[in-house]
């Protein structure tokens, strides 16, 4: 008997609700618009330079980030040839501070050798 209670408030709280929003989607108008406008995307025909629309645009965001990661790569690729060129040209020089700390175990060392032959 208890549990028929529960069971008829439960679903006259569900009956309630039900109501108000059927209440709410047909008599109340709120927030939500009558019409929706998208933006225009650009469409390249490669004639000219993009417009400001096509560079600060929703639509084109995957072009941005494209621009984005080509510069970046660009960076990348020139700091390595910067790199390279100061290899090639003798340009580095190196300084080994803890010489008295390197060890060589001629032991293993010779054993590597004769394994390998």
């Amino acid at each position: 008997m208890r549990h028929d209670r529960s069971l008829r408030h439960l679903l006259m709280m569900n009956a309630v609700l039900a109501a108000g929003l059927i209440w709410t989607l047909f008599v109340v108008t709120g927030p939500f618009a009558l019409t929706a406008d998208a933006a225009t995307q650009y469409r390249s025909n490669r004639a000219s330079d993009p417009p400001v629309e096509a560079i600060t645009g929703v639509g084109n965001a995957s072009a941005r980030q494209r621009k984005q990661m080509i510069d970046r790569l660009t960076g990348i690729e020139s700091k390595i040839d910067e790199l390279s060129k100061a290899i090639t040209s003798g340009a580095v020089t190196v300084k080994i501070a803890n010489v008295e700390e390197l060890a060589i175990d001629y032991v293993r060392l010779a054993d590597v050798l004769q394994s390998r032959k």
